[in-house]
């Protein structure tokens, strides 16, 4: 059964609105103003047909968007997207006053730019080895075999990958009954470096056919410098365990940004666009306005890509990282750009700020990038103690951020300037960079 709605609105996920016996259904795929037809069977409704386009529409977007879910703007032209983050950001932080009007920096490329792959593997009705990605609020595994946002290179060696495992007989992982060996594929990739790491993540120690497996792909020739096993029984949608066996190669691949160096091991936080990391740290610094006498905090400082981009302008850069792996990476990153003014830390950042509040420490400019759940309320109060000039937030979550920012007026901090920059394209996800500076 078919019903048409004419005219529809459409929110910032690209859902229309629609009203079905008196309930609100979001229909996926929409660009406001169309007229569509919705499909009333099965469990929820869903789209069925355009029968009057947008001019916006484009029609060569990604084959799996209506069943995967993970992009929400692949069937509309790229500017109409910025069009659609741009108002977001405006409407979202419209109460905000004395701002001037937030705008979003495109990317440099709207495909094919992630250096981070990671897919779910199952077997095929043919009992062939395939991977791809869950359904939205389900967990069926829809079949990908060339992910649009995902680098050219990843895509191929998971393609000859899942050729090999089918070879080789390599059972995947069934949730339903516990049996299988592999869970997920997760691949990183150096653009500038060409180097590829493949991550095969595996429910257990034991991997009957690896050496086989190890063999066939390195006939291939496909520029992979390592293959590391990583280990995960846990019965959780976390992809990643603790413990990584190397199975060919270093274990870490190196990738350029800008004039640096940077080693990435398979747990390290990296921002996955590559090409547009150096740009949002760019607009970050040209924010931060940091002087050869500031001693600048890095936050959540990850492997330190951040912190090395700025200790060229700072007299000193700490670097404060919860997790181990990356803070050693990130010592390496810097020795390997004979950087020497940088001191990597490994404490929580809510910790350490509480501990640099209580010793007055002195900080002249605050960088933070917290992950998506923002920062905490602990560590903005300690920045009322440390007062640092400047504080350039960036966030991956404008909702979170506005909640964070919400406090920061409170500890006498005003907002000069948002922008956003659109590090993730045809997806609903951006960076929004916010420059705050404490009142005279």
């Amino acid at each position: 059964m078919l019903k048409e709605f004419k005219n529809v609105h459409v929110n910032y996920e690209a859902d229309a609105i629609v009203e079905i016996n008196n309930k609100e259904y979001k229909i996926h795929d929409c660009i406001e103003g169309e007229d569509i037809l919705v499909n009333l069977e099965g469990k929820y409704p869903s789209l069925a047909k355009i029968t009057r386009s947008s001019a916006h529409r484009i029609t060569n977007g990604c084959p799996y968007q209506h069943e995967c879910g993970g992009c929400q703007f692949m069937h509309m032209e790229y500017r109409y997207e910025l069009e659609q983050k741009r108002k977001f950001l405006n409407d979202l932080f419209k109460g905000i006053k004395n701002i001037p009007p937030i705008e979003v920096v495109p990317s440099f490329e709207p495909y094919h730019y992630r250096n981070k792959s990671q897919m779910t593997y199952k077997l095929s009705k043919t009992r062939k080895v395939v991977c791809g990605f869950y359904e939205e609020y389900s967990h069926r595994l829809v079949t990908v075999e060339n992910c649009m946002l995902q680098s050219k290179a990843s895509n191929e060696v998971i393609a000859k990958l899942n050729e090999i495992l089918s070879k080789h007989k390599i059972r995947p992982y069934d949730e339903k009954t516990k049996e299988g060996i592999l869970k997920h594929v997760f691949v990183r990739y150096g653009y500038q470096t060409k180097e590829l790491m493949l991550i095969i993540v595996t429910n257990g120690e034991m991997f009957p056919g690896r050496n086989n497996v190890i063999k066939d792909l390195l006939k291939l020739n496909l520029n992979i410098k390592t293959i590391v096993q990583n280990i995960n029984s846990r019965d959780t949608s976390i992809v990643l365990g603790d413990k990584n066996r190397v199975l060919y190669g270093p274990g870490f691949i190196y990738e350029r940004v800008g004039s640096y160096k940077f080693k990435i091991s398979p747990n390290s936080f990296f921002q996955v666009n590559s090409l547009g990391m150096k740009q949002l740290y760019t607009l970050a610094l040209e924010k931060a306005q940091i002087a050869n006498t500031d001693i600048v905090l890095d936050a959540y400082c990850g492997v330190g890509t951040i912190s090395i981009f700025a200790s060229k302008y700072a007299k000193e850069v700490i670097g404060v990282e919860l997790s181990k792996q990356a803070i050693e990476d990130a010592k390496i990153n810097a020795k390997m750009n004979n950087i020497t003014n940088i001191n990597f830390i490994c404490d929580d950042a809510t910790n350490y700020m509480t501990h640099a509040a209580k010793n007055r420490m002195r900080i002249d400019v605050l960088l933070m990038d917290p992950p998506r759940e923002g920062s905490t309320s602990q560590f903005i109060e300690a920045i009322r103690f440390l007062q640092p000039k400047k504080v350039v937030y960036i966030s991956c979550n404008p909702l979170t951020l506005k909640r964070d920012l919400a406090i920061f007026r409170d500890i006498d901090y005003k907002i000069s300037s948002i922008t956003g920059y659109d590090n993730f394209p045809r997806t609903k996800h951006l960076e929004v960079i916010t420059l705050l500076e404490l009142r005279k």
